[in-house]
């Protein structure tokens, strides 16, 4: 099963009873004898059957049932065990136990003879969801008494977690009446009657449900306790918990209809809504109003100023002329950084058939700022959940436009470079590997000279620390902010006399184009350093987090030169993209830096292939390095990049002529020479070449082959040093 996805099957006020509920789908003007009756038992049958079809079919298993209450209708009995056994019965095959059904009772579910806080009052919901081992709500009257209850379902990672609330504890509360028309209330039915007893039984009845108010509340003390049992809660390892409260009753009207009635609404509903904002949840599934809609809900916080958004999904049943959403499935998908639900109605059927569902809803769970026809904002304390959600606006609604990403890394932090843990890489390797990595290419681009500025002539570095053979610009910028905050504090990588032409015809610079340090007061005599950096096109699925890494190294050498915090890094893309998440080297392969960063690499390697075998730590090093070299060019060769990646060339000519010195008869060296060459001049040329899908697919064939031969002579000289 995909861990960074869960479906539900949501089912509300189903209404059943062992007796049968009528439910007239069809205008019967004319009875005739043999017609069945249409009963809702039937009709819910009817869609679990149908629904276990497609399930089926599709190969989809289910992490659960959510049940939002009135399993009963009018409080007839049965209507609870006849759920529960046909939630089994159809959906056992899908994963569905008892332990996975979360289930909270409904107005119709609590017997009205008895009051608030009565455990009499929940025996029929507690004898079949609590004895069985559903997870229920904390009940007011049960849970201070009885034995304990499952009050969640979390996943096995942590990255969601479902907690049922009772909002039905005051349903059909009787009211307190003053006196003396609570004594003469009494009375009135047979004062009324004049000796009827028919007419007395009814107006007891009227006058009693006159005395009662259908109320909806959420007692202090059940919030409490779920307060205490959501913190207890344990996440994800990474990013953030997913939280979906499960009640009967509307936070808000799903719809135009308007409801005339005492209490129609959770009396409490401000305190409801606070608990819901403090306790960060995401997604508020409810029934009650026989209504499909899915809005959200800003709640904001004390002052009325910070607001939390939360999804409100309120789930319709089926009735007569409303048969298109009777149940539903909620799939989360994108956790835990990039949730979003898919809603999908699962219409009642009629016999032989196939009525057509309506189109799923899909609600992304997590905000980006997009104004109209302006840019796209994203902003985060997490890198890993940063990442993911640049990396789906920059596919879809940012996609073109301009993106602006704020992260808010912890300034202590400051030992280690940022790098998202799903961030592709031709190879996996461990966390220090992926941090040494991640050094030496950042190093790399900071590098004020390089040997390859024929290949690549804006190489960060040269620009910032070197600008027009001169000026070393973060020298300065560190100048500036010692004596006071600037907005001076910028650094260009542009120079218009290099990379300008008149016409602006042949012209190849880089996309980071200019970046600024903001000197910051804290307070109590500390100051922080924000980074804003303008990037006229940036690719943010491989791109974006070399970037960050890059801004951060800057940062914290300007930070520790001050003595000031790490604070805010933002970056500006004029036009944001991203291509396919299949790990292309980002900058010049790892071959090619060696002779910029650690040409002694290129001799100790070479010293093993001759040699057949490593004598020392440097040597192995170096043939591990060889090892992702040739996965990087592999990875190149068989993704095809529009923009164009570069491909190694130097580092194997280099290699080749040192390994030439020592061929003399011996002709695997010999071969490995050749191609080493062969290579170097194939890439040559795809690089000086039209770089377009035909040419890539020919140099991608022979590139190949030479990868599996050079791999192959390889393993021959290193394996025939142990025989």
């Amino acid at each position: 099963m995909d861990s960074t996805s869960a479906t539900f099957l949501h089912v509300t006020d189903a209404h059943i009873a062992y007796a049968g509920t009528v439910l007239e789908r069809d205008d019967r003007k004319n009875p005739v004898v043999g017609l069945p009756t249409q009963t809702r038992e039937a009709a819910l049958r009817q869609v679990f059957e149908r629904l276990a079809e497609r399930l089926k079919q599709g190969d989809r298993t289910l992490d659960g049932v959510i049940f939002s209450g009135d399993a009963q209708d009018r409080g007839r009995q049965g209507g609870h065990e006849l759920l529960l056994d046909l939630l089994l019965n159809y959906f056992g095959p899908f994963g569905i136990t008892e332990e996975r059904i979360v289930a909270t009772p409904g107005n119709h579910d609590v017997d009205r003879a008895y009051d608030p806080g009565v455990a009499e009052r929940y025996k029929d919901f507690c004898a079949t969801w609590r004895d069985r081992g559903c997870v229920v709500p904390w009940i007011d009257g049960v849970d201070e008494a009885g034995p304990p209850a499952r009050h969640s379902l979390v996943d096995a990672d942590g990255r969601w977690a479902i907690f049922p609330i009772n909002s039905s504890n005051w349903c059909h509360a009787a009211a307190v009446l003053p006196e003396p028309l609570a004594t003469v209330w009494s009375q009135l039915p047979y004062l009324a009657a004049g000796g009827n007893k028919q007419i007395e039984t009814d107006l007891q009845k009227q006058l009693d449900a006159l005395a009662r108010y259908d109320m909806a509340r959420i007692s202090e003390p059940q919030l409490e306790q779920v307060r205490k049992l959501v913190e207890a809660t344990p996440g994800p390892e990474h990013g953030q918990q997913l939280r979906i409260a499960v009640l009967h009753h509307h936070l808000r009207a799903p719809s135009l209809r308007e409801e005339i009635k005492a209490f129609a609404d959770i009396s409490n509903l401000e305190q409801v809504r606070g608990f819901l904002r403090d306790r960060a949840f995401d997604v508020v599934v409810h029934g009650h109003k026989h209504e499909h809609a899915a809005q959200f809900d800003h709640m904001y916080d004390h002052g009325g100023d910070n607001a939390r958004r939360v999804l409100v999904v309120s789930g319709a049943t089926f009735e007569a002329d409303r048969e298109s959403d009777a149940v539903r499935l909620l799939t989360f998908e994108g956790l835990p950084y990039t949730p979003s639900i898919r809603i999908e109605p699962i219409p009642l059927q009629r016999g032989g058939v196939d009525v057509p569902a309506k189109p799923a809803i899909t609600k992304r769970l997590w905000a980006s700022e997009t104004l109209t026809d302006g840019p796209t904002t994203v902003q985060g304390t997490d890198i890993d959940e940063v990442y993911e959600r640049v990396v789906e606006v920059a596919r879809l609604e940012a996609e073109g436009n301009t993106l602006v990403v704020h992260l808010d890394l912890p300034s202590h932090e400051t030992d280690s470079l940022p790098l998202p843990s799903s961030y592709p890489m031709a190879e996996p390797l461990e966390p220090g590997a992926r941090q040494e990595w991640l050094r030496e290419l950042v190093g790399w681009w900071q590098l004020s000279r390089s040997k390859l500025e024929q290949r690549m002539p804006f190489v960060h570095g040269t620009r910032l620390r070197r600008y027009g053979g001169k000026i070393d610009q973060i020298e300065r910028i560190k100048k500036l902010l010692r004596q006071k905050a600037s907005t001076r504090a910028l650094a260009v990588l542009v120079d218009p006399f290099r990379d300008f032409t008149a016409d602006g015809s042949g012209e190849e610079f880089a996309s980071f184009s200019l970046v600024e340090f903001k000197r910051r007061n804290l307070g109590n005599g500390r100051s922080s350093v924000e980074v804003i950096a303008f990037y006229r096109a940036q690719e943010f699925a491989r791109w974006w987090p070399i970037n960050v890494a890059e801004l951060r190294s800057l940062q914290v050498e300007v930070c520790r030169h001050l003595n000031f915090d790490a604070g805010r890094i933002t970056t500006i893309a004029a036009d944001a993209r991203t291509h396919s998440r299949s790990p292309t080297q980002v900058a010049m392969p790892i071959v090619d830096r060696w002779l910029d960063q650690a040409p002694e690499r290129l001799h100790a390697l070479a010293n093993a292939l001759v040699q057949r075998g490593a004598r020392n730590d440097k040597e192995r090093a170096a043939l591990e390095g060889w090892g992702r070299c040739l996965s990087e060019l592999e990875d190149v060769a068989k993704n095809y990049n529009p923009d164009g990646v570069p491909v190694a060339v130097e580092g194997l000519e280099v290699l080749a002529s040192y390994v030439q010195t020592s061929v003399e008869g011996d002709p695997a060296l010999t071969k490995l020479v050749r191609e080493l060459t062969r290579l170097a001049e194939d890439n040559r040329g795809f690089e000086h070449g039209v770089r377009d899908r035909s040419a890539f697919d020919t140099w991608s064939k022979r590139t190949l082959i030479s990868i599996t031969d050079l791999r192959e002579i390889t393993a021959q000289r290193i394996s025939s040093s142990t025989e």
